[in-house]
């Protein structure tokens, strides 16, 4: 029973992370989600309103990429991959602290990357 009522408050927790959870845009739908998909490795998307240009999703996307870097209690990410939609983007990021792994155009360092977009993304 016990194992029952575990895996149900499990699922209801993860079910909670897909909701939208931060600053939505104007229509339904808007807003952010992430989730664990490993250890160190989360989905983040951002799906704005039809009215939201491509360049302010991508901006959102990755501010909210390095805030939950941030989040998590690591320095940098890097993106391991990127889906582009309809006034949505997907990125799958890994995450780290202390040395990054290889370097390279898709690393970004979290609090360095809020900076630069927080005059962007308000």
């Amino acid at each position: 029973m016990k194992r029952l009522f575990a895996a149900a408050l499990l699922l209801a927790a993860s079910a909670c992370s897909l909701l939208p959870t931060g600053p939505a845009g104007p229509g339904p739908g808007a807003g952010y989600s992430d989730e664990m998909v490993a250890a160190n490795r989360y989905r983040v998307t951002y799906t704005g309103s039809p009215e939201t240009k491509a360049g302010v999703v991508a901006d959102r996307t990755l501010a909210r990429a390095a805030q939950l870097t941030l989040d998590k209690g690591n320095e940098w990410f890097e993106i391991a991959s990127k889906i582009d939609g309809a006034h949505t983007q997907t990125l799958v990021i890994v995450m780290g602290k202390g040395e990054t792994l290889v370097g390279g155009p898709k690393q970004y360092d979290a609090k360095a990357t809020l900076a630069s977009l927080k005059g962007k993304i308000s």
